[in-house]
């Protein structure tokens, strides 16, 4: 399922945060967004490792950048489908949620397949209508609540947000969910999916 966050220029993400995020995604990490200079940022990872994450975020704290961490639900596990995915030369995306797709090349997760044979020949082609409004919401129409969408405008030095308003406000940040983010490292108090929770080896009891 993944997690999205967004970071305006100036906020801090909390260590706590990122750790609760990572219990749950561990299969890929990447950054997207724009440094203090306005210059694109682009980074993903196959090992998701929250103390290195953290050390990354700390130093962009004038940037403007979305963070995924990935839940391996389809596709493999290698770094391809680590997030952002290259859309085109001028746009890349993050996604949030699972798509009913047909896996055209084994291997490469749903994301993928929507990145490349959905939106990229319209990036290469029409690449001004991948903000419009009217775009913007027929897509949204399409995608169930729990999808969310980023994508990079690195031409226009923006982001582009779909089904932001299925997400959730914590402290400044964007999150474009809150069930896999565990409830035991950090509960938020207003999370409109019902957080998921690890376990210590204490608390279970095998019959």
């Amino acid at each position: 399922m993944c997690l999205i966050l967004h970071k305006p220029a100036g906020r801090n993400v909390p260590r706590e945060l990122v750790e609760a995020a990572a219990a749950f995604n561990k299969d890929g990490w990447g950054l997207m967004g724009f440094d203090a200079g306005g210059e694109p940022l682009l980074e993903r990872y196959a090992q998701v490792d929250a103390a290195a994450i953290d050390r990354r975020l700390q130093s962009l704290q004038d940037a403007e950048l979305c963070l995924h961490l990935r839940l391996r639900t389809r596709g493999s596990d290698l770094a391809d489908n680590a997030h952002p995915i290259k859309v085109s030369e001028r746009f890349q995306l993050m996604h949030n949620g699972t798509l009913r797709l047909r896996a055209r090349v084994p291997g490469h997760s749903d994301s993928w397949h929507f990145a490349i044979d959905l939106l990229r020949p319209l990036a290469v082609n029409w690449p001004e209508m991948l903000s419009h409004p009217s775009f913007l919401a027929l897509v949204e129409a399409g995608l169930t609540h729990e999808n969310k969408v980023v994508l990079l405008d690195t031409q226009q030095r923006r982001l582009i947000f779909y089904n932001r308003h299925h997400g959730a406000e914590f402290e400044g940040l964007w999150l474009s969910s809150t069930r896999w983010i565990d409830r035991r490292r950090l509960a938020l108090s207003h999370a409109p999916q019902p957080q998921q929770k690890t376990y210590r080896a204490g608390d279970l009891d095998f019959l």
